[in-house]
């Protein structure tokens, strides 16, 4: 259940309170945030380009691994990621994330929920969903396949395609979804992009509650083809909160994305 695309830049040094911000918001051991699973891209702060996109069932843990705070034997990038510090300052880091409901099983969160399962007597399986692992893997091999299709070549950190379904399910429209990946300013209006960054919504809880109010309608828009003034309808007609008034008169509605 896709449906924000969260962007951020880092310096080399900034590594380790990256991947605290995305362990905050995408730990796969809490129904805080977003599920571990999603699809994360490296792009070129300054030019703007994608240099590649990836999946990964554990977010943090494999940011970890491609910046070389976790060891990893092979698929790592981290060789790529030092020879562009060598040469530039900031790294732009995006995240496309699922909903919590999404989470599917990984090494960090398996004991508890082997624990949860025997005490109920239950198949591990009745209290958590691989869908999301299934998901990640079609969306990552559709947004390769848009970029390959708009540009001619994989992306260049990407050697090979991803999910052949995936590639066969790929929209003429799913190139924007890859381009908001790395331009801030040019698609900071587009309804799946968080108002705010990685870092901003792990310093701001109130503001990952509204991104996740968010979250509901844009499934509809990607998921149902909703315009997304309906789906904001559709979401605010079961919502007693009143969130979506609470964002107008908080302002984060026109809160700026800086990167």
């Amino acid at each position: 259940m896709f449906g924000t695309v969260i962007l951020d830049a880092y310096t080399k040094d900034e590594k380790f309170d990256m991947a605290r911000a995305i362990d905050d918001l995408c730990s796969p051991s809490d129904n805080y945030g977003w599920a571990s699973a999603g699809i994360y891209c490296f792009w070129d702060y300054y030019a703007e380009a994608i240099l590649y996109i990836g999946l990964a069932g554990d977010l943090a843990e494999r940011f970890k691994q491609h910046n070389g705070i976790l060891p990893l034997k092979s698929g790592s990038k981290q060789k790529e990621i030092e020879d562009y510090f060598s040469k530039n300052d900031r790294l732009g880091y995006t995240i496309f994330v699922q909903s919590s409901l999404s989470q599917p099983l990984v090494h960090r969160n398996k004991g508890t929920y082997e624990k949860f399962a025997k005490q109920m007597n239950s198949p591990i399986g009745d209290l958590i969903s691989e869908q999301g692992r299934v998901d990640i893997k079609n969306v990552e091999g559709i947004l390769i396949e848009a970029f390959r299709r708009r540009y001619n070549r994989f992306p260049p950190w990407n050697s090979i395609g991803g999910s052949v379904v995936g590639q066969g399910n790929v929209m003429e429209n799913n190139i924007n979804i890859v381009n908001s990946f790395c331009h801030p300013d040019k698609y900071a209006v587009n309804p799946i992009v968080s108002r705010a960054t990685i870092r901003e919504l792990s310093d701001h809880p109130e503001w990952v509650w509204y991104e996740n109010y968010l979250h509901a309608a844009r499934m509809d828009l990607l998921l149902l083809g909703m315009d997304y003034n309906q789906a904001i309808d559709f979401v605010n007609e079961k919502d007693p909160l009143g969130t979506y008034n609470r964002m107008k008169e908080n302002g984060y509605l026109k809160k700026k994305l800086i990167i």
